[in-house]
Parts: C-alpha cells; structure tokens; sequence
C-alpha cells in the first residue's frame, strides 16, 4: 500500500485518470460494429465472409492510424492529438447516424472507426509521461485497463440497439463521447512537444519504412 501512496505521489493521478477514461471510450468505439453484427448482418443479409470483413476492418485501420497519430502527438501533444482525435470519432459517429444505408457505408464507417482504435499509443505515453522511470510500468498498465471499453460496447450496443435501432447507437455513442473530451479538456496537463529537425527527420524515416519506401 505505500508503494501504491509512493506511486500516486510521484506522478499525476488526473492525467493517468484522463488517459484511461479516453482510451476507454475509444476502445468502446473501436469494436462498436463487431458489437452490432448480428444486426448489422441482419439489415444487409451479409454473407459470413461479408460480416468477417466488416468486423476486421476498424481493426487493420486503426493499427495503420496509430503511427500517424503518433506523429501528430509530437507536435501538437499528446492531450491535443487526442482531443482533435475525439472530435474526429465524433463527426464519424454522427455520419454514422444519418447517412449509412447500405454495406459499402458499413464498410467506410469501419475505417472511420479505426480513428478510435489509434488512441493506444498516445493513451499510454499520455498517462505515463508524468511518472519516473520506476513507475512508467504501473502508470502505463492502469492506462491501458482502457481496453476494458470493449466490454462496455458488448455490454451496451446491443440492448440500445435492440431498443433504438442499431443506426441510433452511433449516435448514442457520439453524444457519451462528449464525456472523455471534458476529462481531457479540464484534468491533463500538457506534455512538451518536440519539433527539433532531428526529431523531424527521424520521423521520416520512420514513415519511409512504414510505407515501405
């Protein structure tokens, strides 16, 4: 227990706090069409093969997000990047709303969703930029309980689904998005950022061998 009192006392509880209210509502949103497939399926008649893609795609769009948002982090810092990251997820959820009507909307909104699934890595270099050395490790394992948010979408979206339509839970989910963007917007403090021309030139890089250049 005291080195739990040490832990608290050597960093900033309100940013680890913030990191993993965020990263928890945007896990919420990453898996929200696996979490609806079944109506998802139901409204398009998907084939398996169809209801598979659908649910694999936010997946390998927010693995290809994270080293962009990553950049961006840098520059603008980790609480900006994840508000304008927020934002965006928002005006996808609200899209979502009002203009899917067919597979291929689906489809486009699984790759919108995988905005949400880029918060891994600002989320835990966010709630562990205020800790020693000693204690990144715990800092960045309470931070990253934030994939918890996949329960909550399994949880939630089908019951409101079920009771609204399953359109209506995007919207559902941009109005909660609301939340973690106060937490962020009033507890974090802010990290520096870097724009050295090393820094920038190592990114470069980085993005080069990404995209396999």
């Amino acid at each position: 227990m005291s080195d739990f009192k040490s832990f608290l006392k050597s960093g900033h509880t309100p940013t680890l706090f913030a990191a993993f209210f965020y990263f928890d509502f945007c896990f919420a949103v990453w898996v929200l069409n696996g979490a609806m497939a079944p109506f998802i399926s139901e409204a398009f008649n998907l084939t398996p093969a169809q209801k598979g893609f659908m649910i694999s795609v936010p997946i390998l769009a927010g693995a290809l997000m994270r080293f962009p948002l990553g950049v961006l982090a840098q520059y603008i810092g980790r609480k900006n990047a994840a508000l304008v990251e927020m934002t965006l997820i928002m005006m996808a959820l609200i899209g979502g709303y009002f203009f899917i009507s067919t597979y291929d909307h689906v489809i486009a909104m699984g790759v919108l969703l995988g905005i949400a699934g880029a918060s891994f890595g600002v989320a835990l270099s966010l709630g562990s930029g205020w800790y020693p050395p000693k204690y990144k490790g715990l800092a960045m394992g309470i931070a990253g309980a934030g994939n918890s948010g996949t329960v909550l979408a399994v949880l939630f979206a089908p019951p409101l689904a079920m009771k609204f339509g399953w359109q209506a839970v995007y919207g559902l989910a941009a109005i909660c998005m609301l939340a973690p963007m106060l937490v962020m917007i009033f507890l974090p403090k802010s990290h520096l950022i870097l724009r050295s021309k090393a820094f920038a030139n190592i990114l470069l890089v980085c993005l080069k061998r990404w995209l396999g250049v």
